[in-house]
């Protein structure tokens, strides 16, 4: 018997790329899946060109907000909690992978017994592959586990490279509130200590059009304020519930601290926003 995959699609204005996205689930060699489609209220085309797909009968949900929801995580969670079957695959809508991704990442899980698969991923810029992406989580080339070591660091940069066991999820509860690092924390929460390879035979392809939505050097005071809080209540939930010691709590904080810092002009740094952060990281350490 073929593994079921549970597919989700989350969405937000990214009507440029749905067709080759669209095209790349739908068209795969490997054709037992469901897909989730979930639209936070897009303000583009997205609607038109996900409506051909509402009725395809490898559709099994078509959920599109009246509200935008403020957050990619709670559309995770929400096609989380609609997810069937075996695995899980969590499609962003801007990115697109080969035809064979799904029957290779299934083969891969089998072979090696893994609980998670990550594609090879290379970067995309104007129709153009650019780079490839180094997944922090396989800085060693034997490594077989996310583990604790990797917790200073994003494990896995593009969601869209990965397959995973659905069962995973059973236990996780916080990460969709987070606006900013859901993604780190939904891998804290559901990839600690589960058994994870690269796999060389098929390509996950990860849209870089400008600015990245992830990248820092161009934001402002109140986003990095925003940044580091997250950052010190994940960081602070785990050490509280015994998952990470203090000095490994310390040397997250004073990482993304350090981080912010190094980002902000002097303007910035002037100000009140600023100083009444920097006090609270002072006394974060202490805790």
């Amino acid at each position: 018997m073929q593994p079921l995959v549970s597919i989700i699609l989350p969405n937000y204005n990214h009507s440029d790329y749905l067709q080759d996205r669209l095209a790349s689930i739908y068209n795969q060699t490997y054709q037992n899946f469901k897909v989730v489609i979930l639209d936070d209220c897009s303000k583009d085309h997205s609607l038109t060109i996900l409506d051909k797909y509402k009725n395809h009968p490898k559709t099994s949900h078509f959920i599109i907000n009246k509200e935008n929801s403020g957050s990619p995580f709670k559309q995770w969670q929400k096609g989380l909690e609609l997810a069937t079957g075996d695995f899980v695959w969590i499609a962003e809508s801007d990115d697109y992978c080969d035809l064979n991704f799904l029957e290779s990442q299934i083969q891969q899980i089998n072979h090696q017994n893994l609980d998670i698969v990550v594609a090879e991923t290379k970067t995309v810029h104007n129709k153009l592959i650019t780079g490839r992406t180094q997944h922090p989580v396989f800085k060693d080339a034997n490594a077989l586990e996310i583990t604790l070591n990797s917790f200073l660091y994003c494990p896995i940069l593009n969601v869209s490279a990965v397959l995973f066991k659905k069962e995973l999820i059973r236990d996780i509860s916080q990460f969709y509130n987070y606006k900013i690092i859901g993604d780190r924390v939904f891998y804290f929460e559901a990839f600690q200590n589960k058994k994870v390879a690269i796999n060389r035979h098929t390509q996950s392809y990860f849209r870089k059009e400008g600015d990245s939505v992830s990248a820092l050097s161009s934001k402002g005071l109140d986003y990095f304020v925003d940044y580091y809080r997250e950052h010190y209540r994940f960081a602070y939930d785990a050490y509280n519930a015994k998952k990470i010691d203090k000095k490994l709590y310390q040397s997250y904080i004073k990482r993304f601290f350090n981080r912010v810092n190094s980002r902000l002009s002097k303007a910035e740094k002037l100000q009140s926003k600023y100083l009444k952060l920097r006090l609270s990281y002072y006394i974060d350490l202490k805790k």
